[in-house]
């Protein structure tokens, strides 16, 4: 009972969002004209959400653990750092791509050995690593951009194939891949039972605090191909990198269905939600609005989020 109300409720929430998305982009294309649904328009509406796609995918993974990891930014920025860094220093591709997705999979590790081990809350501990790494960040760089990378890395994020970014062709691959592992993955699907009762799940058999860890090591290594895609795209990197992408990560996955008490989480709605949060932000500056508003946009749409995320937990019949 409870699994097919679930699947109802995301489907309905991608349905409505999707309904949402084409009414605000008719209406815009109506009163815009070509100058809201001109390519140069809709590359601006695009151009983030390839990063922000994956990491608001990572973050869902952490809401249906019942999470949050506020860390994903700086480890957007670190291992963006360390990649660049070792490729002006002359090493391979391969290797320096390989040492940062490892590197940011460590941090993932960390995060969740602070988070399931040492019962530190999610909150406190990502908050704590988001500091250390964007610290590290700016420590490694001293404030200057790395530059004097190889063309054919740049060319990883800013080639395309039959007109389309390598970097959203690679972001919605990743999405679409996790969507199907999040239905038949066995490791996958014990993050939503771990989200919905901790101790339950630990009860049954289920190693929670692998699950856990699994769930974090998963959304940073997702923040660590971000961070390699956006220095791609930038031919550079920099330690500012990521700065408020945590925010407008969570605001999506809320957005799309995860819930910030655990249990939820769909990753067709979290894309959904990267794509109304990125064209609500590309409205505001039509109509003339600052695109340094885009921050507090996205906060205010997380707070409608969770609010109507608390009425939904409310209505919900107890034992259900």
């Amino acid at each position: 009972m409870t699994s097919v109300r679930n699947k109802w409720l995301i489907s309905s929430r991608s349905t409505t969002l999707l309904l949402l998305i084409i009414t605000i982009f008719v209406i815009m294309s109506a009163i815009k004209g070509s100058l809201f649904y001109s390519s140069k328009n809709l590359s601006s509406i695009f151009s983030n959400l390839s990063y922000d796609m994956l990491l608001a995918c990572g973050m869902t993974f952490v809401l249906i653990l019942g999470g949050i990891d506020l860390s994903v930014g700086s480890v957007l920025a670190f291992t963006g750092i360390v990649v660049t860094t070792l490729l002006r220093n002359g090493e391979s591709i391969a290797f320096a791509i390989g040492l940062g997705l490892l590197v940011s999979m460590l941090i993932g590790t960390t995060n969740g050995l602070l988070v399931s081990v040492f019962n530190i809350a999610p909150f406190i501990a990502t908050l704590a690593m988001m500091s250390v790494f964007r610290g590290m960040s700016y420590v490694m760089t001293s404030g200057y951009f790395v530059v004097g990378l190889p063309e054919v890395y740049s060319s990883i994020a800013r080639g395309s194939l039959l007109g389309i970014s390598n970097k959203i062709i690679i972001s919605v691959g990743i999405m679409a891949i996790l969507s199907f592992l999040s239905i038949k993955h066995v490791s996958i699907r014990r993050m939503f039972y771990v989200g919905n009762n901790y101790n339950a799940a630990f009860l049954s058999g289920i190693s929670a605090r692998k699950t856990t860890i699994l769930g974090y090591m998963i959304c940073s290594i997702l923040a660590g191909i971000a961070g390699i895609l956006i220095t791609s795209s930038f031919d550079m990197g920099q330690a500012s990198f990521g700065v408020g992408y945590e925010m407008r990560a969570i605001s999506a996955a809320v957005i799309g269905g995860a819930s910030m008490s655990g249990g939820e989480g769909d990753f067709i709605g979290t894309a959904l939600g990267v794509i109304l949060v990125a064209l609500v932000n590309n409205v505001f500056i039509m109509f003339n609005g600052s695109p340094n508003w885009s921050t507090a946009i996205s906060g205010i749409m997380l707070i409608v989020a969770v609010a109507l995320d608390i009425l939904r937990s409310k209505r919900r019949p107890q034992g259900i």
